[in-house]
């Protein structure tokens, strides 16, 4: 594969396959409107006619990230266009990953030595159409959705399923930019989301002692309403257990469009 840098001309070309490239087209629109740095790293196919495009995500270098999108007809030659991107000797993850490569992805971790190394988990894909009006919604008066501020940060990790070492200052960069969201009660943050740099809303959560009250659908409904005013479609990966996420995305007006799943190789270092 090889390295390109027009990413306008990239945006164009993964528009023509949605819904199926949203996360690959996305990544690419944050990457353009918030220029992050280290930047990260736009592949495409060296032969002529391929759809492979992959993403590395560069914040942690000891767990490199992936977005890999190919039309399904081109699956039979996933192992030759990423023998030399995909890193099997050291952990990694790759983000919504498409169903028909699933397989192959299988049997290269049964030929690395172990399939037992490969955790895989299935999402749902709620994609928020341009074309879709969201639902208003009667915010009470001691309620307010609103950006993240900085001061809360701390709050909104601590809530997070994926609390890491890394979980902070990747919550942290978000919100500098504008993508973290939440909903206020009496001017303290009860329930939030981002919007992380590859694309899709996560991280939403509600303080225990406020839930069943709407604070998560005011939190989205806010974030759903900035993202389109950038230009960036609103879209989220929900994982397949988590029925109670998945009805409040359908009723904000995301639609599922198709699954996918996250992979993450464990391989120790």
């Amino acid at each position: 594969m090889k390295q390109v840098h027009d990413l306008q001309a990239l945006k164009e070309t993964l528009i023509k396959e949605l819904p199926f490239s949203i996360l690959a087209l996305e990544s690419v629109k944050h990457q353009i409107k918030f220029n992050f740095q280290p930047p990260k790293e736009f592949y495409v196919s060296e032969n002529e006619g391929s759809s492979y495009v992959v993403i590395k995500e560069r914040f942690d270098e000891s767990l490199p990230m992936f977005t890999i999108f190919c039309k399904e007809s081109d699956v039979s030659t996933a192992e030759q266009e990423l023998q030399d991107i995909i890193p099997w000797d050291q952990p990694w993850g790759i983000g919504g990953l498409p169903d028909y490569l699933i397989d192959t992805f299988k049997a290269k971790a049964q030929n690395q030595g172990s399939k037992e190394l490969l955790e895989v988990s299935e999402c749902w894909v709620a994609i928020l159409d341009p074309e879709t009006p969201i639902p208003e919604m009667d915010v009470p008066s001691n309620c307010k959705a609103q950006h993240v501020a900085p001061d809360d940060v701390e709050f909104m990790d601590s809530l997070w399923k994926f609390r890491s070492s890394s979980s902070l200052s990747i919550l942290r960069g978000q919100t500098e930019r504008g993508l973290a969201f939440g909903t206020y009660v009496d001017g303290q943050l009860k329930s939030s989301l981002v919007t992380f740099n590859f694309g899709p809303l996560g991280a939403l959560a509600t303080a225990e002692t406020h839930r069943k009250k709407g604070l998560a659908q005011m939190a989205l409904t806010y974030a759903a309403k900035h993202l389109r005013s950038e230009g960036l479609t609103p879209f989220a990966f929900i994982e397949t257990y988590n029925k109670p996420s998945f009805r409040l995305f359908m009723k904000t007006g995301f639609k599922h469009t198709h699954n996918v799943s996250w992979l993450f190789w464990k391989r120790p270092q």
